[in-house]
Formats: C-alpha cells, sequence, structure tokens
C-alpha cells in the first residue's frame, strides 16, 4: 500500500509539473531557492571563516580572557570552575569565595562555547596547542553570525546581492573582524542574541514552533554569556509573538520559548549557587557599578576618538539614510533592531567601565553589529542604482575596512602600554585625544616585530613567515570566492559546500599544528619537557604550584596534565595572609604537591618555596635545563608511602 501511494504520489508530480501548475511551480521554485540561499550562506561563513583564520593570532591578551579560559580548563579536565591558575596573576585571590577557591565572575556561555574544541585538541593524539585550538570558536562564531546575516535580508526579500554584500560589511568591515581572533564574550553574545533574531524572525514566516523553541535556547545562551541579556527576553517576546496571541500555533511557539530560556535561567542559578552559593550572586564586586554620567558614556560610546563606533565604522553614517528606507520595508524588524541597539547604548554609558579597557572599538557595542548593518541594505540596494551615493557609500566601506585590517594587526594592548610610556593618564589619552586614538597612533606601530598574527614572528631581528599555512589559507579563499560568486549564476552544489567544509578543517588542524610552539607564548624546551614529566608521573590527588604565575598563558596552551594547579607570583608582596592560607588548605586536602619554578627570576626571594620547604618534605626533584619540578608531600605521609 505504501509502495502504491508512493506511486502515485509521484506519477502526480510528474503531471503536475509536466502541466506547469502555477501554484506547483511557485512551491517549487521557492524550495529550490531556500536551497540556493542556504548554500550561498554557508559558502560566505566558510570564506569569513578562511579570512579570520589568515588573520589568526591565538594569544590571550586580557584578564577576562585568561578567567574565563580557566574555567574551561578547569571544567574539561576535572569538571570544577575554578581559576585558580590566576591566583596572583590579576589578583583573583581578593574575589575568593567561602571555599577558599576563586572563581570568574562572567557567565558560563563562553566557557561553555569553547570547551569542544579546548577538550577536542585535549584528547586528540596531535599536539595541537589548546589555547589556539579554543580559539578558532571566536572566527566560528562570527562566520556562522555573517551567515545569518544573509539569510536574514534574504528573509526581508533584499536580493542576493545585496545580502552578500551586507555579510561581507559585517565580516570584514566592522570591529567583528577583529574580535573574531580574542577570547570575549562578545562573538558568542553577538552570534546568539543575532541567531534568536533571525529564528523568530522565521517563526514569524513560517509558524513552526520548532523555530521559537530554538530561538528560545540561543536567547538563553546568550544570557548565560552576559547576565544583562535577561533583559532582552520582553523584546524578544513582542517581536516573534506580539500581536498573534489568538493564534494556536504563535501560543505553542511562545510556551516553548520561554521553556527554553527558563532551563538556561535555572542552569545560571545553579552554576552561581556552586560558585558563590547563592543563585543570584554572579561574584561582581559592589564597586561595580552604573554610575557613569549618560552623556559622557554615550558621547564615548558613539563618537569619542579612541572608542566611538560611528569612526570605527565609518559605513554606519549611511544609516542616516537607510533607517528610514528599512523602517518603512519591515516596520516591527526596525522598531526591534532601534530598541536593542537603545538598550545595549544606555545599559553600557551608564557602566562605570564604559570604554572596556585597551581594546579595539567600543566593544560593548560589538553585540548591536549584526542588527545595525542589517539596516543598511536598503543603502546598499540604492548605491546599486545611484552613482554619486554609490561613490560616496563605497568610499567608507573601504576605509571601515581598512581601519578593521589595523585593528586586526596591531595588539592593542600592547599600543596601550606603549602609550603609557609617555603620559600618566593613557586611558584618557587614549579614548578622548584624537592624535593618541588608536585610528591615529597605532600605524605607528605597524611594524613586523608587533604585527598580531600567528604566522609572522620576529626571532633574533630575524623575520620568520609560515609560508606553508599561507599558501594554504589563501588558496581556499580563493576557492570560497569563486565558488561563491558562481553560486549567484547557477544553482549552488551541496555537496562541494560539504567538501570545501572538510578541507577547512584539515588546513585549521594544519595552521594549528604549526601554530602549536609560538614563541609569544614563552617556555621553552625544559618546560615542555617538565610538562611531559608531570602529565606522566600525576596522581588524582595530586596539585601543582607554578611558582611564576606569569607563565599561565604558556601552560594554558601546553599544559596537558590533569592536576589543579594554582598561579602563584614569586614577588614576595603577593605572598600575603590569603596566599599563606591557600598553601595551608592545599597541602592538607593534597597527598602530593608539585612545585614549578625557573631560574629566570633567581634575583628574587621565593617565600613559597621556603614555606613549602618548612611544612612538606621533598621526595623527589627533576631539572630541564634551567627548569625545576620538585615533588614534596606530607612529612606524616612520607613515612608511611613510598615516593
Amino acid at each position: 500500500v505504501s509502495f502504491i501511494t508512493q506511486g502515485k504520489s509521484f506519477v502526480n508530480f510528474v503531471f503536475r509539473f509536466v502541466r506547469f501548475d502555477n501554484q506547483f511551480r511557485k512551491d517549487t521554485m521557492a524550495v529550490m531557492n531556500k536551497a540556493t540561499d542556504t548554500c550561498i550562506a554557508l559558502w560566505l561563513a566558510l570564506f569569513l571563516f578562511g579570512v579570520y583564520l589568515l588573520s589568526f593570532s591565538g594569544v590571550l591578551y586580557s584578564q577576562d580572557s585568561m578567567s574565563m579560559f580557566a574555567v574551561t580548563e578547569s571544567w574539561v579536565k576535572r569538571g570544577e570552575f575554578t581559576t585558580n591558575q590566576l591566583w596572583t596573576l590579576f589578583k583573583a585571590r581578593n574575589e575568593i569565595a567561602a571555599d577558599g577557591e576563586s572563581y570568574a565572575k562572567y557567565g558560563y556561555g563562553t566557557s561553555l562555547f569553547i570547551a569542544p574544541l579546548y577538550a577536542f585538541a585535549l584528547y586528540l593524539p596531535l599536539d595541537l596547542g589548546l589555547t589556539q585550538t579554543a580559539l578558532l570558536t571566536s572566527a566560528i562564531a562570527i562566520a556562522i553570525a555573517g551567515a545569518l546575516v544573509y539569510l536574514s535580508v534574504r528573509a526581508l526579500n533584499y536580493a542576493r546581492a545585496v545580502g552578500t554584500v551586507t555579510t561581507l560589511l559585517f565580516g570584514l568591515a566592522t570591529p567583528a573582524w577583529v574580535y573574531a581572533k580574542q577570547l570575549w564574550s562578545e562573538p558568542y553574545a553577538l552570534v546568539t542574541l543575532f541567531a534568536a533574531f533571525y529564528f523568530l524572525q522565521r517563526f514569524r514566516t513560517h509558524a513552526h514552533p520548532r523555530d521559537a523553541l530554538i530561538a528560545g535556547w540561543l536567547l538563553g545562551l546568550g544570557i548565560a554569556t552576559r547576565v544583562t541579556n535577561v533583559a532582552l527576553v520582553p523584546l524578544y517576546a513582542w517581536y516573534g509573538f506580539g500581536g498573534a496571541w489568538r493564534d494556536a500555533r504563535a501560543r505553542r511557539g511562545l510556551g516553548g520559548f520561554v521553556f527554553s530560556i527558563s532551563l538556561i535561567l535555572v542552569s545560571i542559578g545553579w552554576y552561581d549557587w556552586v560558585r558563590y552559593g547563592n543563585p543570584l550572586s554572579t561574584g561582581y564586586r559592589a564597586d561595580e557599578t552604573f554610575d557613569t554620567p549618560f552623556v559622557l558614556g554615550a558621547y564615548g560610546l558613539l563618537f569619542s576618538p579612541g572608542k566611538g563606533l560611528f569612526l570605527y565604522v565609518p559605513f554606519l553614517a549611511a544609516l542616516a539614510f537607510a533607517a528610514p528606507a528599512f523602517f518603512r520595508r519591515a516596520q516591527r524588524e526596525a522598531i526591534f533592531i532601534g530598541s536593542f541597539f537603545a538598550f545595549y547604548l544606555v545599559l553600557f554609558s551608564l557602566w562605570y567601565y564604559w570604554w572596556s579597557g585597551p581594546n579595539w572599538g567600543p566593544r560593548f557595542l560589538v553585540p548591536t553589529l549584526p542588527f545595525l548593518v542589517l539596516m543598511i541594505a536598503p543603502a546598499i540596494e540604492h548605491a546599486w542604482t545611484h552613482r554619486r551615493f554609490a561613490l560616496v557609500f563605497v568610499s567608507l566601506c573601504i576605509l571601515s575596512f581598512y581601519i578593521q585590517f589595523l585593528g586586526i594587526s596591531v595588539p592593542m594592548l600592547g599600543y596601550y602600554r606603549r602609550l603609557g610610556r609617555f603620559s600618566a593618564t593613557p586611558a584618557v589619552e587614549m579614548v578622548f585625544s584624537p592624535l593618541t586614538s588608536p585610528l591615529v597612533g597605532a600605524w605607528n606601530l605597524f611594524k613586523p616585530h608587533v604585527l598580531d598574527f600567528a604566522w609572522l614572528h620576529v626571532v633574533d631581528n630575524q623575520i620568520q613567515i609560515d609560508g606553508f599555512v599561507l599558501i594554504t589559507v589563501s588558496a581556499f579563499l580563493l576557492g570560497c570566492a569563486a565558488m561563491l560568486y558562481r553560486s549567484h549564476l547557477a544553482r549552488c552544489s551541496c555537496s562541494t559546500v560539504l567538501f570545501m567544509s572538510v578541507i577547512l578543517i584539515g588546513i585549521s588542524l594544519f595552521s594549528m599544528y604549526r601554530y602549536r610552539h609560538d614563541v609569544r607564548f614563552g617556555g621553552n624546551v625544559g618546560y615542555r619537557a617538565l610538562l611531559q614529566t608531570l602529565a606522566r608521573e600525576e596522581r588524582s590527588n595530586d596539585v601543582m604550584i607554578l611558582n611564576d604565575d606569569t607563565r599561565a598563558p604558556f601552560f594554558f596552551n601546553e599544559n596537558r596534565a590533569r592536576v589543579r594547579w594554582y598561579g602563584l607570583s614569586r614577588d614576595p608582596q603577593q605572598f600575603d595572609a590569603a596566599t599563606q592560607t591557600l598553601l595551608a588548605r592545599i597541602t592538607k586536602q593534597h597527598a602530593r604537591v608539585w612545585f614549578v619554578y625557573d631560574d629566570t627570576t633567581t634575583d628574587l626571594p621565593n617565600p613559597t618555596r621556603e614555606w613549602l620547604d618548612t611544612h612538606l618534605h621533598i621526595v623527589a626533584t627533576y631539572d630541564f635545563d634551567g627548569v625545576h619540578l620538585i615533588l614534596y608531600q606530607s612529612r606524616t605521609q612520607h613515612t608511611t608511602e613510598p615516593p
């Protein structure tokens, strides 16, 4: 019966197709157009990721980045959420919890997103850098967001060319490119919030409850990435379900949407309870407040020389023309985007740290970029038929591209430190002075030994370029560009996209393998031998103390041992009561203590080692060309247990 039914359906399909049934032909073309749009979106994602792989750095530059990465390492290796690896590096001990451990004050979203690639590098038999591989997640997030920008533009019935240009502007002419190579919460907030918007956009068109359920999960992950995003839930609910309360499918979609978000909120409360014993405690200090004058913060985020959004993305000036046209075409989307941007602007204009430190542009406004660029679509469409407007608009787009190229080339932390040599107030000079703005001053650092690319190093005044990586990634980009162009002219092949995706995975692994011993992480052959010994000799209840916390980035990248470890400074001023209490506690909780130090700071006292020598017994010593590993054990256990 099934065979006969399917046969009759096939005959009916042929009959209707031969007769050129108008409605059937429209439905068939709609399916084909949808498949082609999906294919083009995938090509755009592959192309953007290839560009991000070419500009890849793989280095953690900030306290926030290391703190979120430390959570990932602790969870993947030991099922913990601690950040004790940074105990004295960023004064994490000043914010210890009731159990005496140090935790990140940030949501678990970013740490969760990078965990799969971190675990992949950890368990893969290849010798890949753990930090470097995990940092690819930021590039993946921005590339996926680019694909969704294209699909969202097409859902608003703009031409494919308009969607492609819009996506490329978002991916290559905004600070999204810069943050695709760094570990911040912004790339993950960006992709989750925009993806939730896109799936609600789909729900409004097709009314599939599945889309609303997915949107809820994504918005929930956006809240887990940055808890302040919880205030956006009513806005998303209005956009997806407002005006359709009497529709049963809309009510089911809203139920799935709320259910998904509720589960994520429960998980956030559980995460806070595990860390701080209170489901409403996030770990932020009492002095981290929203007390900046709004006018100051808003001016700084929008127009200041060092942080102004419209200076870092000049083509957004076209919003003066594009926003009204976009409103006439998509009123509900325009209201949503305007409200979304207003929320972010007001929130972070009031934040005490509104300028977000030595980073590229207005970091806190990065999640708004795909929404703002979406509203630029009418300007792109208008430029297609108006030459004078096109000349100005294209010039602004090219300028925006070169600004982001500067941002991916020069690390802002290095620029900030250099500015600090000549100014007592580098933060003020960097943000408010036109002459010392990164848009001007960073060009002075555009030199080989400063450029922030993993394939370029300067060692002993010798420039070293990894030509193999450059050639393979460049060839891949040329192939993607050719296939993207072809997809606009003919039907796209999904099998080709799949093949190129596999090629890209291989190129990424090849690049990470070539980058694994990046000199910017420090370390040497002795430290690598030490880590191999530690991974071989460790036991389940061991603990390690790294007596030079500045080596933490190297250990994050190359340490495959599962043992819990603490980063303690050798500076006697850091050896305070909190650190001494920590040492007393961990020597009681752990049977053996591994102590790591090297000979580069022999001129400094070593209070941590002196404390261990006084309270514990040395059972083994390993030396690795200036790097030392000492195994301590409590005196009572030493008398009953062989080393």
